[in-house]
């Protein structure tokens, strides 16, 4: 008997966890307009050639949070760029993150939040504070392309206008890779 009840929660446990592969399984609660993200994506140019970089966006257990970073192709070779967490914010009804930057030594981070607007665009407002202390502010936005297309734009604050982080930012998507 007590054989057949740990088998049955086992098989339960099993079928109810998140694949973690793609926005596509059953989301419910305030993670559901975040779950067009989850999945790996190629980024480039919005125009066409070759990629820039990896960004991964994965459920945490039980789709308890979503894990998230970027990594950016240097010389042919995938750099890891920053990687950290989104976390549902009950008061103020959106996610906040907090992720390092510096990943060789931990002496930068950005933090700030993720909401989704109602044109479903999903923007990340960002501060970036660097070793010394120095602050600079981003924003990046996810817009729905279809299901295996994202349009993003990466823009920094300069002196009250947004301009490209650096060029071509303006007009980046994001294409689902084969690969998790």
């Amino acid at each position: 008997m007590a054989r057949k009840h740990w088998l049955a929660i086992a098989l339960g446990f099993a079928f109810t966890l998140p694949s973690g592969a793609s926005g596509e399984e059953r989301v419910s609660g305030p993670y559901a307009p975040y779950a067009f993200l989850i999945g790996s994506w190629r980024f480039g140019p919005e125009s066409g050639g070759a990629a820039q970089g990896r960004i991964l966006f994965r459920w945490g257990p039980n789709q308890s949070y979503i894990w998230f970073e970027t990594s950016l192709l240097v010389d042919g070779k995938e750099e890891p760029h920053f990687e950290g967490l989104l976390m549902w914010n009950g008061a103020r009804k959106n996610l906040d993150m907090l992720l390092a930057v510096d990943l060789k030594g931990g002496g930068a981070q950005e933090q700030g939040t993720l909401s989704i607007q109602p044109d479903g665009t999903a923007v990340r407002e960002i501060t970036l504070i660097g070793p010394s202390g120095s602050t600079g502010r981003f924003r990046q936005t996810f817009r729905p392309a279809g299901p295996d297309r994202i349009l993003t734009s990466v823009m920094r604050d300069a002196s009250g206008s947004w301009v490209a982080t650096f060029p071509g930012s303006d007009r980046l998507v994001m294409t689902r890779s084969a690969k998790g």
